[in-house]
């Protein structure tokens, strides 16, 4: 498993921004909003954007450096395909364990998708 967070998995210009968060579909949890949107690639790509009104430079930082972290050590377990603009919650706290639980989890609802463990469990029947 290939661990590196390479230039190909990130979104570079503003008309990736703008179209993923124009098109895409967002959404929220009280860590992060998470704009998404199908790349037919076969692989995810994250774009981070933080506001300035998230701290100062110090704590934007942080905000970037966990944001990636995360994605490069949960990309196995995120959708496949889609392109993923993050960006932190208003009074959110950087904390690198909430972080990687909110990406992932935000992650599946801004796609539509089920988690492959859930999509296989089959529902208990009621008899």
């Amino acid at each position: 498993m290939d661990q590196r967070f390479s230039k190909t998995l990130r979104l570079k210009t503003p008309e990736q921004f703008g179209t993923i968060i124009r098109k895409g579909r967002v959404a929220t949890d009280r860590m992060l909003v998470l704009n998404a949107m199908s790349n037919d690639l076969g692989f995810s790509r994250i774009g981070i954007t933080i506001p300035k009104k998230a701290g100062n430079a110090v704590v934007r930082n942080r905000w970037k450096r966990l944001i990636r972290e995360a994605f490069r050590t949960q990309k196995d377990q995120l959708p496949q395909g889609f392109d993923f603009v993050v960006r932190p919650r208003r009074g959110a706290i950087a904390e690198h364990a909430a972080i990687r639980k909110s990406l992932v989890s935000v992650a599946w609802r801004a796609t539509g998708q089920r988690r492959g463990d859930d999509a296989k469990r089959k529902p208990e029947s009621k008899s």
